[in-house]
This record gives C-alpha cells, structure tokens and sequence, in this order.
C-alpha cells in the first residue's frame, strides 16, 4: 500500500454532522491509515467541554488516529501547517470536514487516490479544490510554510498557489478523481469578523493591502482577482523542520 498521511482541519460544530461520518468512511476504507486531526478552539469563546470529551472518546476507538487540540482559534494555514509536521509520511492528504468520500461497489476513493498516486507524486489539488489537496513536504518546505499571519480563514491556499508559481514557474496541477463530493457545510465560527462568506475580513484585508498589490505589468494572477506583485517578505517559519527531516534517522 502506497504510504501517506491524511489530515483533517475541524472545530466542534461539525463534529457530528461532518466529522464522525468522514473519519468513520475513512476507516471503512482503509483501516489502518494515519489520520491527525487538528481541531481548531473557538474564536473569542471558551472551548466546548462537552465536545472534548465527546470528541476524544470518539477519537480513541479509532486506530491510528491523533489528535491535535487548540484551545484558542488558530488560523487555518497554522492547522494546515501543524498537521502536515505532525503526519508521519511525506505526502499528505489535506481534507477539510464537510467533504463525504464514497464508496462504490468494487472500488472507493482511496482505490482511485492510490491509482492517482502510482503517477503522481507532490502536490496537486484534487477536482480543481483546496477544500482536497494533496501535498509533500519537499514542496512545502520549498514553496513555505501556510502563511500563519493569516490569522483567520481564507486566502492561505491562494497565497500558497502565488508562491508556488514564484518557486517553480508553474501552476499547482489539479486531477480529477471520483467517489469524492464536497458538500459544504453552512456551519460555522461565529466569532471572527466575516469577509466574503464564511472567511475572515482580516485575511482579506491583509492579503489585499498588504502582502500583494496589483500588477498592470507582469505579475501573476493564480487564485486573485487580478495580476499581483508580492510587496511584504515571507518570514521563516519553522527554521528548524529541514534540520530535523535530514537528521532524524541518526536518533
């Protein structure tokens, strides 16, 4: 079996509407896969008590499954980052909580994945979404980790899809692959000030006025509405990951 980390980002609204039935198809699937699931705190709130215990006695019956419990809001490029260190191989399936994987009568998601992944390797989106990505650590650690000054929701895959042009003058590929439908669930954090839909207005705002800014020359559009030059540097996150990678194995 093809070796690889799945990562799942939730909080505890959708714990049982999206996350009991997504681990629980998961493990259908493919029982002894590694799953981390980073669970995200409540914005200005306390965390749910009930949902804690709810969550780790659910957790706990599942084999190979390892949570990660932020009390506090985090944002989604820190959760998507954490998780990706935490994962014990080096590609890594990023699911978000409201997606429903299928499976049909010879073959499931898993089976047309691991198809995908006998021809292609690194990080590519799956039917043309972040909501489903795959991604390898050589390429986030070229690339950069998730911006974490995006303290909110939104905008994170977007300025990884510019700096992943920037890095290897291409485009992140997207592959089709079925037995996958992305739902999308209308349940979310209440405590953040919105943008457009669900995301964060600070993300937007940031990204906008002050990490990029448009390009009537040059630049490169990817997932923004217009062409953009990046105008703030990216700071070095997690300086010491690399480090650890290649020299791990001398433990």
């Amino acid at each position: 079996m093809l070796k690889y980390s799945v990562v799942i980002t939730t909080f505890d609204k959708r714990f049982k509407e999206c996350l009991i039935p997504l681990i629980t198809a998961i493990k259908t699937q493919r029982p002894s896969i590694e799953i981390i699931v980073m669970v995200n705190g409540r914005a200005n709130n306390s965390f749910n008590e009930e949902y804690r215990a709810d969550l780790l006695q659910f957790i706990s019956k599942q084999n190979n499954c390892f949570p990660t419990i932020f009390a506090n809001f985090q944002s989604l490029a820190k959760l998507w980052n954490r998780g990706i260190l935490c994962a014990s191989h080096e590609q890594v399936l990023l699911l978000n909580d409201d997606i429903t994987i299928h499976q049909g009568n010879d073959e499931g998601f898993f089976d047309a994945l691991e198809t995908i992944l006998e021809k292609q390797f690194g990080t590519f989106k799956l039917n043309g979404t972040f909501s489903h990505f795959m991604i390898s650590k050589t390429d986030l650690f070229q690339v950069g980790f998730f911006d974490e000054r995006l303290l909110g929701i939104g905008e994170e895959d977007g300025d990884f899809v510019w700096r992943f042009h920037q890095t290897f003058g291409k485009e992140i590929p997207s592959v089709e692959v079925g037995f996958l439908e992305n739902t999308g669930s209308n349940l979310a954090d209440e405590g953040f000030k919105k943008g457009i839909r669900q995301y964060s207005k600070f993300n937007r705002e940031f990204i906008k006025e002050s990490k990029y800014q448009r390009s009537l020359l040059g630049g490169f559009k990817g997932m923004f509405d217009n062409r953009v030059k990046k105008i703030l540097p990216d700071e070095k996150q997690y300086p010491y990951e690399e480090f650890y990678q290649r020299n791990k194995h001398k433990l």
